[in-house]
């Protein structure tokens, strides 16, 4: 029977609980990361964090794509491939 081995502990960068708010589209994500931060912020269980600003994330990326004017300028290229 083959025994596991764990890989060292200094191989791995340590981890820690931080908060990522993406600046354009006012969103915040509790999340475990390698960055940390000098500056904090007080997350929804009232706990304190390190912040860390992203100016675009996936989500900010996905909620400026599904607007309106983009829907339409999407589809002008889609049709303008089509002719």
């Amino acid at each position: 029977m083959k025994t596991m081995t764990h890989a060292k502990k200094t191989n791995h960068p340590e981890t820690r609980t931080v908060v990522f708010r993406d600046q354009s589209a006012d969103l915040r994500y509790l999340t475990r990361s390698t960055r940390t931060s000098e500056h904090t912020t007080t997350w929804k269980d009232g706990n304190i964090y390190p912040v860390i600003d992203v100016d675009l994330s996936s989500a900010a990326h996905l909620s400026r794509a599904r607007g309106t004017e983009g829907t339409a300028r999407r589809r002008e290229t889609v049709s303008a491939g089509r002719r």
